[in-house]
């Protein structure tokens, strides 16, 4: 079973965010926590990494906070032990991790903050799914005429549609990949995805 692609999209300043996330490691007591600047050799690249210091089912649990230069509102999480339980490591044991270390991070965040980030984790078996031609064509429709600030009516009238003439179910991560290729905020794209399941639910009530 693939391991899942795990993200935070934020809006804010990237380098704020990894500061404040490492300030509230170390204070946290959990967590030896540094920031990194020019990470993996690369100009522009920002990240932070967690070395674990509490007792865990996993032997030398850590976790990175990745941000590349050509995505900065997208924070690419990732872990890493020396040794899983089990080994290899499962979905469910690798989810489970990431919500156990970073959740009380980001909430501890989000109320210093004012913002409502969240912990993305793909969902189980996202990463087979593949989209149809026309699935394809109705996004492209709609991303290439919209205006990524503020939607217009003609633009939801294409949004609309997406949903109505699909005939294949997005998942929200793969739509919110789509969008951000198209010019979409992060924050814009995972409203759009989360708005989008909401009406293809509804649909299926038909």
């Amino acid at each position: 079973m693939p391991l899942p692609d795990i993200d935070i999209a934020i809006s804010g300043d990237r380098t704020d965010f990894l500061d404040g996330m490492v300030a509230l490691g170390q204070a946290s007591g959990r967590f030896k926590a540094e920031r990194v600047s020019n990470a993996l050799g690369e100009a522009g690249y920002e990240a932070a990494t967690f070395e674990l210091l509490e007792a865990s089912a996993h032997q030398d649990l850590n976790f990175a906070l990745l941000s590349p230069p050509d995505r900065p509102a997208t924070i690419r999480v990732e872990l890493t032990a020396h040794r899983w339980a089990p080994e290899p490591p499962t979905y469910d044991a690798y989810a489970e991790a990431a919500q156990v270390m970073i959740k009380p991070l980001l909430s501890a965040w989000n109320t210093a903050s004012g913002t409502r980030y969240r912990l993305r984790i793909e969902r189980r078996g996202a990463g087979r799914w593949q989209a149809t031609a026309r699935t394809r064509e109705l996004v492209e429709r709609f991303g290439v005429q919209a205006d990524t600030a503020s939607l217009h009516p003609l633009d939801w009238q294409r949004f609309y549609r997406l949903v109505k003439e699909g005939r294949q179910e997005i998942p929200e991560p793969a739509l919110r990949a789509m969008l951000s290729r198209h010019g979409f905020s992060a924050q814009k794209a995972e409203d759009l995805a989360a708005l989008y399941g909401h009406l293809w639910a509804f649909k299926q009530l038909d």
